[in-house]
């Protein structure tokens, strides 16, 4: 299933993918740690998957001011640690790669980087624990490094920065709205992995849904 509103015929000369509910399934992993350590700390329970379809793709400081807010909790200055912690052993156990992600990634015979908004150790190991960091290299970039989040261009702007490839020849395969408006603002094309119609509608988005990694490699190909 496709769907696709194209505001240019600019060629594809490189890929750039986001992490987190793109490359690997963490979306609901991330929200389930932030509901568990909500319990551990306040007795709260909260609904992980009612957190991952409000907080999809935004920042995870935001994210928690917002539910100890909403919630009337005082967050304790370690908690950020304790997640981290507590989410590199829920990857370890249980982070898959998206499927046919890695025949996809195989089949693009294009520059291709990662640009996320989790932190830079997080992506190291969501990327080792599903043995795709072997296809990026050292072009790995995180908002942390930069302080931007998305919906702000900036990540992916300086993603192709670093790859030598002017924003309207990028390509950005993402999972949320803050990362279609993210590529909007760039300049960029999107494709949107959204399996589950969890993308809204960005009219003013050169924007391809797809909702299966095995029909990227085309989907791109007839932008090139």
């Amino acid at each position: 299933m496709t769907d696709t509103t194209d505001s240019a015929d600019t060629p594809i000369a490189a890929v750039i993918f986001d992490c987190d509910g793109t490359l690997v399934d963490s979306e609901l992993l991330n929200a389930r740690g932030v509901a568990e350590l909500f319990a551990a700390d306040h007795g709260l329970d909260l609904d992980a998957v009612a957190i991952e379809r409000e907080f999809r793709g935004g920042q995870f400081e935001a994210m928690i001011d917002t539910l100890a807010a909403r919630h009337g909790v005082t967050v304790a200055g370690d908690f950020t640690q304790r997640y981290r912690e507590h989410m590199y052993g829920l990857f370890a156990r249980a982070l898959e790669p998206m499927p046919g992600v890695r025949e996809a990634i195989e089949a693009i015979d294009l520059p291709k980087c990662v640009a996320s908004s989790g932190p830079e150790k997080k992506l190291a190991v969501a990327l080792e624990t599903t043995d795709l960091a072997r296809y990026f290299g050292e072009f790995v970039f995180s908002a942390y490094t930069i302080g931007v989040w998305k919906p702000e261009p900036d990540l992916f702007l300086t993603a192709a920065a670093a790859l030598g490839v002017a924003p309207a020849h990028c390509a950005v395969i993402e999972d949320s709205d803050a990362g279609v408006e993210a590529a909007r603002r760039a300049g960029m094309r999107v494709f949107g992995y959204d399996p589950h119609g969890a993308i809204g509608n960005h009219p003013d988005a050169a924007l391809t849904r797809f909702s299966d990694f095995h029909d990227l490699p085309d989907l791109l190909n007839q932008k090139r």
